[in-house]
């Protein structure tokens, strides 16, 4: 406990509960608490220690979970879908905190979200998990260096799906290829080529099928925003 720290999607706070009140619970309970660093964070929002949760709105609510989560100084800090029911701006203001006021190289931060657009530039390592299977663990390095995407002249296509890509798909009339693993100049006399938003890659590689089942193994914990 003094070096986890952890925010579910699905936490609640009691609606009668105060924002003082839930100051001084976490203060009571967990060890490594820094109430004036909560109250920093708070300062940044509409939220006053005097309201209770039932008069807050939602994005305000997970607000105050990340708030109470972000004054602990834990080694470990997970997050599940953390700025579930935030506005563009309060989610862009919450990775800029995450990154400025609380990351350092003590601390490994696990993210897990379905909004991966906005935190693919945090990244240090990307995992994709179906069912309980890993079907993708790999550095950022790696991914910018491993995967390609394509967009094929109409000429070339025949060429490209020769080159057995993991996935395709139309835009406005042409068609594009993900690659894994194939030359980039190879692929460049193709085409346009870039490298794929996670979004895209996401889609690709959760459309295979699952790896079928080894005995157990051990889960690494990459760290996830640096």
């Amino acid at each position: 406990m003094r070096d986890v720290c952890f925010i579910a999607d699905v936490a609640v706070l009691p609606r009668w509960l105060r924002v003082s009140q839930a100051l001084d619970y976490v203060a009571g309970v967990h060890p490594r608490f820094d109430r004036r660093k909560a109250e920093h964070f708070l300062t940044r929002t509409d939220i006053k220690t005097k309201h209770k949760v039932r008069e807050l709105s939602k994005g305000m609510v997970t607000q105050l979970h990340l708030a109470l989560v972000m004054a602990i100084d834990a080694k470990l800090l997970v997050l599940d879908e953390p700025t579930l029911g935030l506005d563009i701006l309060y989610r862009k203001q919450f990775y800029d905190s995450l990154l400025n006021d609380y990351f350092d190289r003590r601390r490994t931060i696990v993210v897990t979200t379905h909004q991966v657009e906005e935190i693919q530039q945090v990244l240090t390592d990307l995992m994709f998990i179906n069912h309980g299977r890993i079907m993708l663990n790999c550095s950022m390095e790696e991914f910018e260096s491993r995967y390609a995407e394509v967009m094929v002249t109409p000429e070339h296509v025949a060429a490209a799906r020769a080159l057995r890509p993991i996935h395709e798909r139309q835009v406005f009339g042409r068609s594009i290829l993900l690659f894994d693993r194939v030359d980039h100049q190879q692929l460049a006399a193709l085409g346009e080529v870039h490298t794929p938003s996670i979004a895209d890659l996401f889609v690709a590689v959760m459309g295979q099928p699952a790896p079928a089942p080894q005995g157990a193994a051990q889960i690494p914990v990459p760290g996830a925003a640096r």
